[in-house]
């Protein structure tokens, strides 16, 4: 752990962001840390309460623009999200969270992410979705754009808008197959648009949205 438990969440985060920078730093030489930045920081979950929530996302956004480019939360509900957007000078660019039927699919957060141009970054995708996967609407896109099933997911979730898929695998052989199918529903919903966005309304219709 890069902080004392028992310090105050401000100076938990000054020390968690230094110890970052130092071990991002582009050479061995210590100094070498000024030179080091965080393309995005996201706050891993919202604090026991939303003033200690503020209080980090606020000496969070003292490194911004220059040593932190981006900020983003994860594991959060859309109350939170609601309450800290109206709050903090520093928007959210990323809210990272699970993507499951426990929470609706986040149906009501994404409308909101899209919204205020904040990209919904999903995780479990394939893990907490096994009826997703066999749904029809997967299977179907699966068969007509010769995806696998599990890329076809990917791929309709993406179709959803202003969202990313953190893709979790380290098989070599799987990204190569998971970059492919960007290529493939490319190519297949330029062919056939109107295909495309019937299965992607089915999709949405399976998810509630």
């Amino acid at each position: 752990m890069p902080y004392d438990p028992k310090a105050s969440v401000t100076e938990q985060v000054h020390a968690s962001i230094r110890s970052s920078l130092h071990n991002l730093r582009p050479a061995e030489a210590p100094e070498s840390a000024d030179e080091a930045y965080i393309d995005m920081l996201i706050l891993h979950s919202p604090l026991p309460t939303m003033a200690q929530t503020l209080e980090a996302w606020r000496t969070f956004e003292t490194y911004v623009p220059h040593r932190i480019r981006n900020l983003g939360i994860s594991n959060t509900d859309l109350s939170v999200l609601e309450e800290l957007f109206t709050q903090v000078q520093v928007k959210p660019s990323v809210v990272q969270n699970r993507f499951y039927a426990d929470t609706e699919y986040d149906v009501a957060l994404r409308a909101f992410c899209r919204e205020q141009h904040i990209v919904y970054q999903s995780f479990w995708t394939l893990t907490a979705n096994p009826d997703l996967v066999h749904s029809n609407a997967v299977q179907s896109l699966a068969q007509r754009a010769e995806l696998s099933p599990a890329t076809a997911l990917y791929c309709l979730v993406l179709g959803l808008g202003y969202t990313t898929v953190l893709d979790g695998t380290t098989n070599t052989a799987r990204m190569k197959e998971d970059l492919a199918a960007l290529t493939k529903i490319e190519r297949f919903s330029g062919a056939s648009p109107e295909v495309w966005q019937e299965i992607l309304a089915e999709f949405r219709r399976t998810i509630g949205e």
